[in-house]
């Protein structure tokens, strides 16, 4: 009789999850948009019952052998590699990457002119297949300087769609290591990176689609490495690093500043100016892009839609949300909340009461479910593939159609499952928590 172990099942998890991977990559590379939606919807939430079985089991595990790691690091390369393959056939963003780095590569400041506009003509001339699949032509960049100077860099290389993946997908597997250190840090088994790993979001969002948001987030897991390590300058560097990438990453600095000595703030001023000083030119420019983004983007939002319901206002309703993140912080500012777990309490508020949330988005809570395993974050970034619904529901060139029924099964039961956990913890404390502190630094 074959004594089935966990690791077996684990390779089962492996071989199932990179068969369906493959399958999911040449499909998406042969449908047309009429029909990517439901093979890919199909294809992602198969690939999500291997993935989430694998992850029961490294969380269950206590291995910390090479082969484990090995393991994890080695279907994340082959997933990787295919999904690198695919076109962007869910996300146009990758485009204005590879644009932005050209026009700096042009001596122009990428914060000044929207590509629509006519200073810009001879490099729409020069770049015609790039500009045409730029989404929102007459709103300048939104991305930070950091961010900004990866694709000054990336396109200094090539300005292939490809490459640009591969950029940020190199970004991914560093993240995977990172993580890996962080959980080891942790007194956790690095087997647990599996989590983030081998789930179909990062596959998809980063090596299929190339979202830039992974830089950020790789700052951000180094930071907290950095933190556990006791190495104070370098987690506020990273820190700070993580904000200049995507800003959402400077709402996390005042649970670093909190435990650490005043001797090492300088970092943030000094970082800071380092890399915006390139495009001070822009001046108050700079901001165009965020203020649409912040006026006009409303999309899958969950709580958000009650709040707007209640007050009638989209003004309003972000007040609200203001508030409460505010409220929030405080509160795990006064508690001492270490970074690692305030993190992903915030985290996972700003995805709740966010007006936008796009399934890359969830890539910021992703790695640090490999150290709180909570049932409904990682159904959620099962259920996050229901979001393409309504893109693929519109008119090519109108506004997406959401259907509240589509909203509903992706958001139903991640709601209960979260209300559950959150009746567990309280009836019973902190020591039925995922987030178990018995390990890792605690000031």
């Amino acid at each position: 009789m074959i004594a089935w172990s966990g690791r077996s099942f684990l390779w089962i998890s492996a071989a199932v999850e990179i068969g369906l991977g493959i399958v999911a990559a040449v499909m998406l590379q042969r449908l047309d948009r009429d029909s990517t939606f439901p093979f890919y919807l199909f294809l992602y939430l198969a690939m999500s019952l291997p993935w989430l079985a694998g992850s029961y089991i490294a969380v269950r595990e206590k291995s910390s052998r090479a082969s484990d790691t090995a393991l994890v690091l080695g279907v994340a390369a082959i997933l990787r590699a295919f999904f690198l393959l695919t076109d962007p056939v869910l996300s146009d963003d990758v485009f204005r990457y590879v644009w932005d780095g050209r026009v700096q590569h042009a001596g122009i400041n990428p914060y000044l002119y929207a590509p629509d506009d006519p200073n810009l003509a001879p490099l729409r001339d020069e770049l015609p297949e790039i500009y045409a699949d730029i989404n929102n032509k007459d709103i300048p960049t939104i991305y930070p300087p950091l961010m900004q100077l990866l694709f000054y860099a990336a396109t200094s290389v090539s300005s292939s769609l490809l490459w640009m993946k591969a950029f940020f997908t190199l970004f991914d597997f560093a993240l995977i290591f990172a993580l890996a250190r962080l959980l080891t840090a942790r007194g956790l088994s690095p087997l647990r990176a599996l989590v983030y790993a081998w789930s179909p979001l990062p596959l998809v969002e980063i090596a299929g689609s190339g979202h830039n948001d992974v830089a950020a987030v790789f700052f951000l897991v180094t930071a907290l490495w950095a933190f556990e390590k006791r190495r104070e300058s370098g987690s506020m560097v990273l820190a700070t690093a993580s904000g200049l990438a995507k800003l959402g990453g400077f709402a996390l600095l005042p649970f670093f500043a909190r435990f650490l000595k005043p001797r090492t703030f300088w970092a943030v001023p000094l970082a800071t100016a380092l890399v915006v000083l390139p495009y001070a030119s822009a001046g108050g420019l700079a901001f165009r892009g965020l203020r649409e983004y912040a006026l006009r983007w409303r999309g899958n939002d969950s709580l958000f839609h009650v709040f707007f319901f209640l007050t009638g206002s989209l003004s309003d309703a972000k007040l609200v949300v203001a508030a409460l993140l505010a409220a929030l912080t405080l509160v795990l500012f006064w508690r001492r909340t270490p970074p690692l777990r305030a993190s992903f309490w915030l985290l996972g508020a700003i995805l709740l009461v966010a007006p936008t949330v796009h399934p890359w988005y969830l890539l910021w809570i992703a790695p640090l479910l490999a150290v709180f395993p909570h049932p409904a974050w990682l159904f959620l970034q099962a259920s996050v593939a229901l979001s393409y619904h309504a893109s693929y529901l519109a008119t090519a060139g109108e506004p997406w159609q959401e259907a509240p029924w589509i909203k509903l099964l992706e958001y139903g039961p991640f709601f209960a499952l979260l209300g559950l956990d959150l009746l567990k913890w309280a009836l019973h404390g902190s020591r039925t928590a995922p987030e178990n502190p018995e390990s890792g630094r605690e000031r």
